[in-house]
């Protein structure tokens, strides 16, 4: 035993050092070959101590009759030592004798010992740790397989006979699906000439199996239990994640690959089902990251490559996977999408007082996917121009709908096109996306003559508003706008050059916009005034400076609660030199903390007796008292100057970096928009 012990130790300790092992690569394969398909009876000490001579015996004999702890420390010590050679092999630094002598070895594994089959029968095990060291040990050896030239596909082979005839164990069926998952990742990860061929190669071999798998998995009735069926389906979930990524990325393009677009139903109905809250979630942002081409990019480095284009059918499926989201919108399947309150996590940034918010990940992905999927369609050559406006307003009203029921500040305002920044606040390339989206639709809407500023923001897809909530939510801060700009996380320059198109055509709507938010904004103030019974400081600058006087900036009064307060900050410059001027900014704008908006909305849900049916604001009641307020504002600056001041920066500050050669693409398209605008702006400026 101690012998075995000291061979599998002097092969890692050298392994690790780029050093031969001290024995030959037949006697090491038979010692790896007996570690790993050795019985994992547990032996008592003294049947282990009556055998005291152990040097006429084989290594197998050896570890039979070896106590089970040690045994299990030798399958473990030996699945870690086969994926690290693995990973030696993939190094092309490798010194020539020792990727000769690990070929040898797993030539030998394979062929004379059946190394891989015996792999097999730890999936599943009741020992997670060794369960999951197989699963990686066995995703190794098949990325080298890939990867060599000369390989004869066994361990594919038996990679796809095991992992897709396994009927009696979620867990080993698991193990499986994750073993198949960390090799398309891996593979995609690397830089590698050939990678198309051989991701190719490894698709086309599993291609029947997920295939059936999916129909098993969503469309039978699973008879196990809830729990294991459960993880099987996340790490089924995880797999076609990865076989989209491949898609997008490579432009691979198989059955199995299609199913995520061509049976989206079964995904969806998967939600109305008795499934765990997690599996659910799981899928919406599975169906998030697939209409935003945007799979894999938690754990691929880079932009998704432009090769998808090879792709002869993604636009047919993107459009079968967008018409099956909207058809199952039109059936009410939004009133049976769960949405629990917000998991609270230890030393996370959510504060007690949020307790009982929605799941903002749920409320983003359901908004996204809806969101492009009324954008693909309504670019799609194919939808009837007629009809096609007439849904668009109204799946955007079930959205709306929907997240009413969800969310507190929403359903108190009376501005709908809230919307955008209170789901999307938290997360700004997804605020992004979604603004570009609403503002697609509305270009659409506009050129079929069924769009209306009044209706724009009954259903809240006004964009004026939304890119002026978007600007009140930085501060007016064009250098936050300048890093959206040069990122490539987001599209916001995109976005912007769309927006400023519709500015320099809309010049009008734009001032209307502004002028109905600062009215609402005079409503907010008169209404906390009655409350509080002191004078409003959007009325009365001199109370600003006397509350900047006698609180400190922790304890700052907030002086609105509505609009304001619910369009949260994205930037914070309380410890910024430059603060003074954005804090009197934020105290014109009425910016409220918070503590303050989850007090508030609180508060009006104890008023309301936690009724359960709800409906959208009178946004037309709304528009009525914002016309009769707009007369009252009297500010030191307009919410179009601020904006076009801040739009007059940016130009400045893109402009000089393009003279000194610093701006990374070229901007002239979007600084001659810019200069429009600032020709149009005349007098505000």
């Amino acid at each position: 035993m101690d012998g075995i012990s000291v061979i599998l130790q002097d092969a890692y300790g050298r392994l690790q050092l780029g050093a031969l092992p001290s024995k030959d690569f037949r006697e090491l394969a038979s010692v790896f070959n007996a570690s790993i398909s050795s019985p994992s009876v547990p032996k008592t000490h003294s049947e282990t101590c009556n055998k005291a001579d152990e040097r006429g015996l084989t290594a197998r004999e050896i570890i039979c009759q070896s106590h089970g702890n040690t045994a299990l420390q030798f399958t473990l010590l030996t699945l870690t030592l086969v994926e690290k050679m693995s990973v030696k092999l993939l190094d092309q630094e490798l010194p020539q004798v020792l990727r000769l002598y690990i070929q040898n070895l797993f030539r030998v594994l394979q062929e004379e010992l059946r190394f891989i089959p015996s792999i097999f029968v730890h999936f599943g095990s009741k020992d997670r740790l060794l369960s999951h060291l197989a699963a990686k040990c066995l995703s190794s050896l098949l990325i080298c397989e890939l990867q060599s030239l000369d390989a004869y596909g066994m361990v594919l082979q038996n990679m796809c006979d095991e992992t897709f005839q396994m009927h009696g164990s979620c867990c080993r069926w698991e193990a499986g699906l994750w073993s198949l998952t960390a090799v398309i990742k891996e593979m995609l990860k690397r830089n590698n000439e050939h990678k198309s061929e051989q991701i190719a190669k490894l698709l086309t071999r599993i291609d029947p199996g997920v295939t059936s798998l999916y129909s098993w998995l969503l469309q039978s009735q699973d008879t196990r239990t809830t729990g294991d069926r459960a993880t099987t389906l996340t790490t089924f979930m995880d797999l076609l994640e990865a076989l989209t990524a491949a898609r997008f990325r490579l432009g691979t393009c198989v059955s199995s690959q299609r199913l995520l677009f061509t049976q989206t139903p079964a995904l969806l109905q998967l939600l109305e089902s008795g499934a765990q809250y997690f599996v659910k979630r799981h899928v919406l942002l599975l169906l998030k990251k697939s209409v935003l081409q945007k799979a894999g990019e938690d754990w691929l480095m880079g932009a998704v490559s432009s090769e998808s284009h090879r792709d002869p059918y993604l636009a047919e499926d993107m459009g079968t996977l967008t018409e099956a989201v909207l058809q199952q919108v039109n059936c009410g399947w939004l009133r049976h999408v769960p949405v629990r309150d917000s998991p609270s996590f230890f030393g996370g940034a959510t504060e007690l007082s949020s307790a009982g918010r929605a799941d903002d990940v749920m409320l983003r992905a359901v908004s996204m996917v809806l969101l492009k999927s009324l954008e693909y369609q309504s670019q799609s050559a194919h939808s009837e121009s007629g009809s096609q406006a007439i849904h668009t307003s109204r799946h955007l009203k079930e959205l709306l709908l929907f997240l009413s029921q969800h969310c507190v500040q929403l359903r108190q305002s009376r501005h709908l096109c809230l919307c955008v920044p209170l789901v999307f606040g938290h997360q700004d390339d997804d605020m992004i996306e979604a603004a570009r989206a609403l503002l697609i639709l509305h270009t659409h809407q506009k050129s079929l003559g069924a769009s209306s500023e009044a209706g724009c923001c009954e259903i809240g897809s006004n964009p004026h508003c939304h890119f002026v909530l978007l600007l009140r939510g930085l501060a007016f801060d064009h250098l936050v706008l300048l890093d959206f700009l040069i990122s490539s996380e987001t599209c916001f320059l995109e976005y912007a050059v769309r927006y400023l198109k519709l500015l320099r055509d809309d010049w009008g709507g734009f001032c209307r916009s502004c002028q109905v938010l600062e009215a609402q904004d005079v409503q907010r103030c008169s209404k906390w005034r009655e409350n509080t019974g002191h004078v409003s400081p959007l009325l009365d600058r001199s109370a600003v400076s006397e509350a900047g006087e006698s609180h400190s900036s922790d304890k700052r009064i907030d002086v609105c609660t509505g609009l304001s307060q619910a369009c949260p900050r994205l930037v914070d410059y309380g410890s910024s030199d430059e603060s003074a001027e954005e804090e009197e900014e934020e105290m014109d704008m009425c910016v409220s903390s918070p503590d303050t908006s989850q007090r508030s909305a609180a508060g009006s849900l104890n008023k309301d007796g936690g009724q359960k049916c709800f409906s959208l604001p009178d946004c037309k009641q709304s528009l009525e008292q914002s016309n009769e307020s707009i007369a009252v504002v009297k500010r030191t600056q307009t919410l179009v100057q601020k904006v076009v001041h801040c739009l007059m920066k940016l130009k400045a500050v893109i402009t000089r970096l393009q003279r000194k050669n610093l701006f990374p693409y070229n901007p002239v398209s979007l600084v001659k928009l810019l200069t429009v605008i600032e020709e149009k702006s005349g007098s505000f400026c």
